[in-house]
């Protein structure tokens, strides 16, 4: 069992643009993100399943359908495989939790959350 206080929790490495907090479990990773308005994800997919958790704010996703617009109190279930990308809308606070395998090293391989549209973006 592991015990976290996101309060206490020490932020990972980021940007202005971004803080997060991250919990991990055996089989799952929860991620506190703050994120302020106009981060910008590339086109990508991953191989686990992804639930984001909108606690304020706005954050577009594109899942090759008509963009979805997530606000608070409202969630998005990415599945394994499928291409998306995304835009905060607002500044925006959201719990990112994934089924992802070896957190440390897929963070290490994606980089940090970034503003640049170029650049992939961790989580989402």
């Amino acid at each position: 069992m592991a015990f976290y206080d996101l309060d206490k929790t020490p932020a990972e490495a980021g940007t202005e643009a971004q803080v997060r907090k991250i919990a991990r479990g055996e089989k799952l990773v929860v991620t506190r993100m703050e994120l302020k308005r106009g981060n910008v994800t590339a086109p990508h997919s991953h191989q686990y399943e992804e639930v984001v958790i909108v606690l304020s704010g706005q954050w577009r996703f594109d899942l090759g359908r008509s963009p979805v617009t997530v606000r608070a109190n409202q969630m998005i279930c990415i599945p394994p495989g499928a291409e998306h990308f995304s835009e905060t809308l607002e500044d925006t606070v959201a719990l990112v939790v994934s089924t992802r395998p070896h957190a440390d090293t897929y963070l290490q391989a994606q980089g940090v959350l970034t503003d640049d549209p170029d650049q992939y973006l961790w989580g989402v």
